[in-house]
């Protein structure tokens, strides 16, 4: 009579692994896919980040029209796909007295100059408004033409206070982000980047 040798069988070894593996196979894959999504997610917001510090350069420091340097950052946005998931805003901004005759202790509002927006397909915002102001009445060419009455409606939102009569260029990129597992998140974060100069 032959006794129990304490060996198993190799081919129920490799079944039991195979189902090991079965089971576990798809939570690595998510952890995998969540960490290589997740880095995708910081290389994009690096690239905003550079694109509105290098906007906020070139608006301050040169006489380009803000169409020209809206399309040059465009053209170094890959892998971002800017003319459907992103937008570019370059608004001018400069510190105005509410009482234009005050002479100390002064109220100084940070009154919006000009705003030029990037040209898409359809002239529309791809859902991504200005943070810093959005209240143009009527846009043309990506440039706004009409603006609301009234110094609070052209007041724009900075955490910085400026001087009378300081004039400053606030570039603002932002982008839709889709993640890879979009059946585990339906809807990716906004990137935002801001450069003030």
């Amino acid at each position: 009579m032959m006794g129990n040798t304490g060996l198993r069988d190799p081919r129920a070894a490799r079944g039991s692994s195979m189902i090991e593996l079965a089971i576990i196979l798809p939570v690595l894959l998510m952890l995998v896919l969540g960490v290589v999504d997740f880095a995708r997610a910081i290389q994009f917001n690096n690239i905003l980040v550079a694109m509105s510090r290098e906007g906020a350069n070139l608006a301050s420091r040169t006489t380009a029209p803000p169409q020209n340097i809206i399309t040059a950052l465009n053209n170094t946005a890959v892998p971002l796909v800017m003319s459907s998931k992103g937008m570019i805003y370059i608004t001018q901004i400069i510190g105005t007295k509410a009482i234009s005759t005050c002479v100390s202790n002064c109220i100084i509002y940070a009154k919006v100059q000009a705003q030029t927006r990037e040209i898409t397909g359809t002239n529309s915002n791809n859902g991504l408004p200005s943070q810093v102001w959005n209240n143009c009445i009527t846009w043309s060419a990506g440039k706004c033409v009409t603006f609301p009455s009234g110094a609070a409606n052209n007041t724009a939102s900075l955490a910085m206070t400026l001087k009378d009569g300081e004039t400053v260029y606030a570039v603002e990129t932002r982008y839709n982000y889709t993640v890879i597992l979009n059946y585990v998140m339906k809807t990716g974060p906004k990137l935002y980047s801001l450069t003030v100069l």
